[in-house]
């Protein structure tokens, strides 16, 4: 973990209100692991507080993230131009570790994909990607994907399967009896509700990259707690033992 000066080498429209923003570092971020994540001072002097974003890609002293502008701070990086400088403190917290000899399915819901696209890319054609967005626009989140299978849910069922994107992972879960599935999910806090209803008979392994709102990133100011199931010790910093969980760990 280090805090790394960089400058903005682009920062696109991918579609609607999801952006994709590429920083040329001074120095590599190190070794990074999948679902890890960075704190980023906004370069704005009125923006105190530094945002958290999923580490999308990562080579070299190239750094990758997606966003969607949703507040004061992802609207003040979405202005910023080429060539703004700014600070990336990481890489931070605890990333998914893909047990070996399992089959590894990826629930992403929405922006949630930022947060698996780099275990998506490391797994290959190995993974099966189901994907749930609002409608079939948001689908070109995924658009760079050429390996994985992906399978779509729109809740307002312009593409793919009409519903959410649990409810078609459930028409789909039969198909890997015997296979040692192994799930791995990133998404709003609804869809991993459901998730683990829909996994719980089986207990089937799952991994899940929790989103809470960070103030330091670095586990100091205990402001990203989650409530888990460990009698002596149950509330768990997102930002330093996360933000990737065991789904059965979690107080749901």
């Amino acid at each position: 973990m280090d805090d790394i000066p960089g400058k903005i080498t682009g920062n696109d429209c991918v579609t609607g209100a999801y952006r994709r923003l590429t920083v040329g570092l001074t120095r590599p971020l190190g070794r990074v692991s999948p679902g890890q994540f960075v704190m980023v001072k906004v370069p704005d002097r009125d923006i105190f507080l530094r945002r958290p974003f999923s580490i999308y890609d990562s080579r070299g002293r190239a750094l990758t993230i997606m966003y969607r502008v949703v507040g004061r701070g992802t609207d003040a990086l979405s202005a910023a131009v080429r060539g703004t400088p700014l600070m990336v403190l990481g890489p931070l917290g605890r990333g998914f570790t893909p047990g070996k000899g399992n089959t590894p399915i990826v629930v992403a819901g929405g922006i949630g994909y930022a947060g698996v696209r780099m275990l998506l890319k490391r797994l290959g054609d190995r993974a099966t990607l189901f994907f749930g967005v609002t409608g079939k626009d948001e689908l070109r989140l995924a658009d760079d994907l050429k390996d994985t299978r992906v399978l779509a849910s729109t809740m307002d069922g312009s593409s793919g399967f009409a519903g959410d994107v649990v409810s078609l992972l459930g028409r789909y879960l039969d198909d890997y009896r015997g296979k040692r599935p192994e799930v791995f999910a990133c998404g709003p806090s609804g869809m991993v509700k459901s998730l683990k209803a829909l996994l719980e008979p089986g207990r089937i392994p799952c991994q899940v990259s929790v989103e809470e709102r960070m103030a330091c990133g670095m586990g100091l100011c205990f402001g990203c707690v989650v409530a888990t199931r460990d009698e002596a010790n149950p509330y768990k910093r997102v930002c330093k033992e996360g933000p990737v969980f065991s789904l059965w760990d979690l107080s749901l």
